[in-house]
């Protein structure tokens, strides 16, 4: 196995965790305050590292091409920032 492919899984591994630390920080503070864009900004954030980790799982073993691989965590990391914007916006 590649020496840079085992880095990006490793890179990928640290920021699914520390991206699921970070929604669930958020998601605790939106527990504690009831402030909905906390909701939201938690949900968008997850979206975002989820799916660009999924992406990469996608890329390597689905056997998608690079393209379509940046194309989908594109329209995924979007999807995520407008349901942080429209959290934001709620506050």
């Amino acid at each position: 196995m590649n020496i840079s492919i085992i880095l990006l899984v490793v890179v990928k591994i640290v920021a699914l965790v520390l991206g699921g630390i970070v929604s669930l920080m958020a998601y605790r503070a939106y527990n504690r305050t009831r402030i909905a864009g906390l909701q939201f900004f938690a949900i968008g954030l997850a979206v975002i590292t989820l799916g660009t980790f999924l992406v990469g799982v996608f890329h390597h073993l689905g056997g998608a091409s690079a393209t379509i691989g940046m194309l989908l965590e594109s329209v995924i990391i979007s999807i995520g920032f407008v349901v942080m914007i429209y959290g934001l916006k709620q506050t």
